[in-house]
């Protein structure tokens, strides 16, 4: 649907533990590009699960970022996503300390 909607943008599917293959099919079919890495990579991470899964996840998206540098990774990852939504933002903890930190002070 996306190649027919933007049939100027090209489209490629390759196999992301195979990086070296990734780079050739950049030449491929972008034989004229200048640019060195690629602008957006898709990746579906499908069958990783779990503690080990998500090690396996991150492990392929730095392959990813190292070989190809592009300016974004876009992932579709269950076991990532599971991750993203337990993470907690730092400035939330730094405004918790602050206002523990500021208690403290008006006890003493």
């Amino acid at each position: 649907r996306a190649q027919k909607r933007y049939p100027h943008v090209p489209f490629c599917v390759g196999d992301a533990w195979r990086t070296s293959d990734l780079i050739r099919m950049k030449e491929r079919y972008l034989a004229g590009s200048t640019s060195v890495g690629y602008d957006v990579v898709y990746v579906d991470i499908g069958g990783l699960s779990g503690s080990e899964g998500l090690l396996e996840a991150i492990s392929l998206l730095s392959a990813i970022e190292n070989a190809l540098e592009p300016r974004h990774i876009v992932i579709k990852s269950l076991c990532m996503r599971r991750l993203a939504s337990s993470l907690v933002p730092f400035y939330k903890l730094w405004k918790i300390e602050q206002m523990n930190v500021r208690k403290e002070k008006e006890n003493k």
